[in-house]
């Protein structure tokens, strides 16, 4: 079970969103939570005899260590109120590290949840940035919420999106705690057009194992017919009213491709709902 959460202060607009998803999540699993109030200090100007003193640069330091105190001050009156384990850190990063800052810190913790993507701006660029060290670089697991989600937390209802895949087996096992505390857990496999007969062996052998774990799934083949596979797991979410959507997060190998396309980037983009991802 999920019994450490951390949250990164990613510098989104819905932030807010995905703290208190986080507390929910905290409450319902009785969960230590983590949130991160990340400071970027820019680095000092550098000449060939050293670094060099910057007077606009030191009062620059003290302007965002006083903004991420107030920030520290206001996040503990907020969770002092919910009633549950907590705990502000005030993390400096220097310009430009600050994710992966938030992603040594994952490391021991559970699960990491972090605001959506807002598409492709300068915010989507910063949200994209936490996203990725946090997925390739903590170990962990890492929950989006979307901007507007009020889907319920821990889910009542779960799509498992699966390939016999490395990067599908970690989702599913790291969110196995979720699927076994919820109520209908759906596990699709989208194929390319086929008559499907590996991926029916495929469905049998892990439909079973999920049954030993004490998971029952309702199991469900979708052919692509030229769709996009995102669109078919969203459409298929929606159709059953799911509060998550669990996926194998890119590899290495892939970093490219999510960077300007694929499945990952399509459903970071277009997700109405949580995910978690693992890599």
């Amino acid at each position: 079970m999920f019994k450490d959460i951390i949250v990164p202060q990613t510098g989104s607009s819905s932030d807010d969103e995905a703290l208190g998803a986080a507390v929910r999540l905290a409450r319902a699993l009785q969960s230590h939570l983590t949130v991160l109030e990340l400071v970027s200090l820019p680095y000092p100007m550098v000449s060939a005899w050293g670094p060099s003193a910057d007077v606009a640069i030191g009062d620059l330091h003290q302007q965002s260590q006083a903004q991420g105190k107030a920030n520290v001050s206001r996040l503990n009156a907020r969770l002092r109120a919910e009633h549950i384990s907590h705990e502000v850190r005030l993390v400096q990063a220097f310009y430009g590290a600050p994710a992966q800052v938030a992603a040594q810190h994952a490391v021991r913790a559970d699960i990491s949840v972090i605001s959506g993507v807002a598409g492709d701006t300068v915010e989507g660029d910063l949200g994209r940035s936490y996203f990725g060290s946090l997925l390739i670089s903590s170990g962990r697991p890492v929950l989006v919420i979307p901007k507007g989600s009020s889907a319920a937390l821990p889910p009542a209802t779960v799509v498992v999106a699966w390939t016999p895949t490395r990067a599908s087996s970690r989702a599913l096992h790291d969110a196995l705690p979720m699927l076994q505390a919820a109520r209908s857990v759906h596990l699709i496999v989208v194929v390319e057009d086929g008559d499907g007969d590996a991926e029916k062996r495929d469905m049998t052998e892990i439909t079973a194992h999920l049954d030993r774990h004490g998971v029952a799934v309702q199991a469900r083949i979708q052919k692509k017919e030229g769709a996009r596979t995102a669109a078919l797991l969203l459409e298929h979410a929606a159709r059953v009213g799911a509060d998550m959507l669990v996926v194998g997060g890119f590899g290495h190998s892939r970093f490219r491709e999510w960077a300007f396309g694929g499945v990952t980037r399509e459903l970071l983009f277009e997700a109405k709902l949580p995910i978690l991802y693992s890599h």
